[in-house]
C-alpha cells in the first residue's frame, strides 16, 4: 500500500474519496417522484450535457429544476426535485474529517470538486450539523467546478489550480476515485492517484503512518 505522506501538497477529489455517494439514490428517488423513463436523462447526461452544464456554473439550479421538470409527467416542487437530485449524498465519515485536520498541520491540502450548487449547499450544510465545521476550514482552498467554469477531467481545471495557488506539479498529490481525473492530473505533470472504491480502498489507506 502507497504511503505518500512526504508529498508537500495534496488536492482532494470531494463525492467518493471523501464524502460518500451512491447515484443509484438519486436515480430511484426520481422514480418515485414520476420520472419514469430515465434513459431519457442518461440521454440527456451523454449527448446534450445537462448535468454538466450545472456543473460549470453554466445553468441555474432553476433552470436545471426546469429540465427536469419536462421528464416528469406530474406536478413536482422544487423541494422534490432538490431532495431527489441530493439523495446520491451520503456520509462524510468522522474519520476523514480527522485525518483532513490532522494533514492540514503538516501540508497543504486542497478540495477540487465536480459539484454544482444544489449539492454544495446541501453537503456543507449537513457537514455544519454533524460536526460544526465549515468544509472550507479543512483545506488551505476549496475548488469547486461550478465556481470555476471548469471540469474534471479537463486539464484547464488542474492548470488553474495549480497557477493559483503557485504550486509546482510533481510536488502535488492529486487524489480521485475516476480514472479518467487521475490520467488528466497526470498529463500536467501530477503525482496521481486512483483511489480503488470497488476494492474497499480509502484515504485513510495513503496516509497511515509506518
Amino acid at each position: 500500500m502507497p504511503n505518500f505522506s512526504s508529498i508537500p501538497n495534496i488536492v482532494f477529489d470531494l463525492g467518493g474519496v471523501l464524502l460518500n455517494i451512491n447515484p443509484e439514490n438519486s436515480v430511484n428517488q426520481f422514480k418515485a417522484i414520476g420520472l419514469n423513463d430515465t434513459t431519457r436523462i442518461q440521454h440527456e447526461y451523454r449527448e446534450n450535457g445537462l448535468f454538466d452544464r450545472l456543473e460549470k456554473g453554466e445553468m441555474s439550479p432553476e433552470a436545471f429544476r426546469n429540465e427536469i421538470r419536462q421528464y416528469i409527467d406530474v406536478e413536482v416542487s422544487d423541494l422534490e426535485i432538490d431532495h431527489a437530485w441530493n439523495a446520491m449524498l451520503l456520509d462524510f465519515p468522522h474519520e476523514r474529517l480527522l485525518l483532513l485536520q490532522e494533514l492540514k498541520k503538516t501540508h497543504k491540502i486542497y478540495l477540487l470538486s465536480n459539484t454544482n450548487i444544489i449539492h454544495w449547499e446541501h453537503y456543507t450544510q449537513k457537514l455544519k450539523e454533524i460536526y460544526g465545521v465549515e468544509l472550507s476550514d479543512c483545506f488551505e482552498k476549496d475548488y469547486y467546478s461550478h465556481d470555476m467554469g471548469l471540469r474534471k477531467p479537463d486539464t484547464s481545471i488542474y492548470n488553474e489550480l495549480l497557477r493559483t495557488e503557485n504550486l509546482k506539479a510533481e510536488e502535488t498529490l492529486f487524489i480521485d476515485d475516476m480514472y479518467s481525473n487521475v490520467e488528466a492530473a497526470r498529463e500536467v505533470g501530477m503525482i496521481a492517484h486512483h483511489l480503488d472504491l470497488e476494492n474497499g480502498e480509502t484515504i485513510l489507506d495513503l496516509f497511515t503512518k509506518n
